[in-house]
């Protein structure tokens, strides 16, 4: 695709403005957006907006127009979210909860944060993150009748969630 403002170069930057549920796509080179005043940071993670907007499209939604569910509160359907690329208000998150997990799996591979904590939050989270870790491995724990493991992971919870972690390791 060629820049849209030189004609002359590939466009690598694309920009898409919203205004009144109205779409619009720019697509230009990185010299005549420079020129514009659009700052290009470096991306954090593999994923441009394009191959984003993808993914939206390749999500599964419900299976027949029958089964279309709307959001009560701002009246959003799916079908919409996927075209326009964002959701109408904080109800749509529970409304469209399972199509959501599996786009989040899809495009970060998994639906837990990952990225920059805080550094004074550093202690609670590592603290939180290790009982979530010590919690999973009790229910497999129970799942498989491990009893006896289960018992000293449901004493390694107390010890922490009591402050008295001390020696991190699991017997």
């Amino acid at each position: 695709m060629r820049c849209e403002n030189c004609n002359e170069r590939n466009a690598t930057v694309h920009l898409t403005e919203i205004v009144n549920e109205t779409k619009r796509e720019i697509h230009l080179c990185e010299e005549c957006a420079k020129q514009k005043g659009v700052t290009i940071k470096a991306q954090l993670h593999s994923l441009s907006i394009p191959e984003f907007v993808g993914h939206l499209a390749e999500t599964p939604g419900p299976a027949s127009a029958d089964e279309e569910v709307s959001c009560e509160r701002c009246g959003l359907t799916f079908a919409k979210f996927r075209s326009q690329g964002k959701l109408g208000c904080p109800d749509d998150y529970v409304v469209f909860r399972e199509p959501l997990v599996g786009l989040l799996e899809r495009i970060h591979g998994g639906t837990q944060h990952r990225g920059k904590v805080p550094s004074r939050a550093t202690n609670e989270i590592a603290r939180q993150k290790e009982l979530m870790q010590i919690r999973e491995e009790l229910r497999n724990a129970v799942d498989t009748e491990n009893y006896e493991r289960a018992a000293q992971l449901r004493d390694r919870i107390r010890t922490i969630e009591e402050g008295q972690s001390g020696d991190r390791s699991v017997p």
